[in-house]
């Protein structure tokens, strides 16, 4: 059935129906005639320009939901993200683009001259941000393949729909439906703010249960997928180097711990006498930072976060009979990621042992790393030697939508440096001027070697 996007309408003359392309021929796809460039195929050299793509960013910042007191806030499916997703598609409508929504709610754009069925590159983030957030994550990858669809790189525009998980509890939503990994039941359960699910606040912008089975990825379609993302971290900035090429997504492995003691009049209860589920939750998160710090040393870019604590009763005077915290463990290698999950939990038993506290863990996601694929990460370094950039391969600490194609098409990632590797926050910034480099570096590689098929290495 067709989409229900608010993009310009037929008879403002803007675009034309096309025949529907996607799996099932449900999908619709919109497509601008009379741009002069739609259809061109060859890339014009030397023609990226900063100030356009700065343009960019700033447009899509000012489409912040207007609740925002500080930062910018577009949570997937609201007003401000469809804003943005406008944007986006009224520009790639100026260059002839067609344009379709598909049944995870992911947007699409290729140039008018190249069809759904023919096999191109794909290039994209998300829109969507985390409240009070910056102008950067995410809108950076996209506003790069905006930009080279402007230089004429026939490649697949993306815009994955719920990449934060802000929105709907659960991160990368319109990736993983695309790739299978995330069901229409699950989907129905995830719920935003309104208590609206996935399914049905994206149902005005084509996510659609009957035909996500018909509308997976098909590897067929694509000879692979570059992403560019802010780094979220300091290495690069710290360097001064302006790009970076990803290796690998480190793996995550988050579980709930709940401590449990006995509550009890904080006056007259002797210090030995305690089973305080505060204390020990205290003790375990310096021991788990401790454990962190130290396989750090072995294994860099390991890292343990305790983002989160409730304890009860919570009452000043008296001790604390629950303590339920949240841990999250990243590496880079399945091996140092076991090691820090094993070290953790011994230490967890150890410390509810001594102080004779009841213990239960619970996981809530274990993801393994996922390497970026090599054959890519050369192609895109021999882009970077063209321009005279040496350039280091770092891993990415952060999940991203690149981490969920990669099982299924040849994936690369390049990261922009992060000021003082500031992220999630109104103050992060990335130079324009190296999101132009990356954009360069993509071209780059499409120019220096024909784009034929890259072999998806079995891992």
């Amino acid at each position: 059935m067709p989409v229900s996007h608010p993009v310009p309408p037929r008879d403002a003359g803007l675009f034309k129906s096309d025949a529907a392309a996607s799996s099932g021929g449900k999908r619709s796809d919109r497509c601008l005639s009379s741009a002069p460039s739609a259809g061109r195929s060859r890339m014009s050299r030397d023609a990226v320009v900063p100030a356009r793509i700065e343009r960019d960013i700033e447009a899509i910042a000012a489409c912040s939901q207007p609740a925002t007191t500080a930062g910018y806030h577009r949570a997937t499916f609201s007003p401000g993200w469809a804003r943005a997703c406008d944007y986006v598609l009224s520009k790639a409508g100026r260059l002839g683009c067609r344009s379709r929504r598909d049944a995870h709610g992911n947007l699409r754009i290729r140039p008018g001259g190249v069809s759904w069925s023919d096999r191109v590159w794909l290039c994209g983030s998300h829109l969507d941000s985390v409240p009070t957030g910056g102008k950067y994550d995410g809108v950076s990858g996209v506003v790069c393949a905006l930009e080279l669809l402007r230089i004429g790189v026939p490649l697949e525009l993306v815009v994955f729909a719920e990449e934060e998980g802000t929105g709907f509890g659960t991160a990368l939503l319109g990736s993983r439906s695309w790739v299978g990994t995330v069901s229409a039941s699950d989907l129905s359960r995830m719920q935003n703010d309104e208590g609206r699910s996935f399914l049905e606040a994206g149902a005005a912008f084509g996510v659609d249960a009957s035909a996500m089975n018909g509308d997976r990825l098909a590897a067929e379609r694509y000879l692979g997928f570059v992403e560019v993302h802010p780094e979220q971290g300091a290495s690069l900035w710290k360097q001064g180097r302006p790009i970076g090429l990803v290796t690998t997504v480190n793996g995550r492995r988050q579980f709930r711990v709940i401590m449990a003691g006995r509550s009890n009049h904080a006056g007259s209860t002797q210090m030995l006498d305690r089973h305080d589920a505060l204390a020990g939750a205290a003790q375990a998160i310096i021991e788990i930072e401790r454990i962190a710090l130290d396989l750090a040393v072995e294994s860099p870019y390991t890292v343990a976060t305790v983002g989160r604590i409730d304890v009860g009763p919570n009452e000043i005077n008296v001790i604390a009979n629950s303590a339920t915290f949240t841990v999250d463990l990243r590496a880079q290698t399945p091996g140092s990621l076991s090691r820090a999950d094993d070290l953790v939990k011994k230490a967890l038993q150890e410390i509810c042992a001594r102080r004779g506290l009841g213990l239960v863990i619970e996981s809530i996601e274990d993801l393994p790393p996922i390497p970026m694929e090599e054959t890519v990460i050369d192609r895109l370094e021999h882009a970077c030697v063209a321009l005279g950039l040496t350039v280091p391969r770092v891993p990415s600490g952060a999940l991203h939508d690149a981490g969920i194609v990669a099982p299924y098409l040849p994936a690369a990632m390049i990261f922009v440096a992060s000021r003082d590797g500031v992220s999630h926050d109104p103050a992060e910034y990335t130079r324009v001027e190296d999101i132009a480099l990356a954009v360069r570096v993509i071209a780059g590689m499409l120019r220096e070697e024909e784009p034929g098929p890259v072999t998806k290495t079995s891992r």
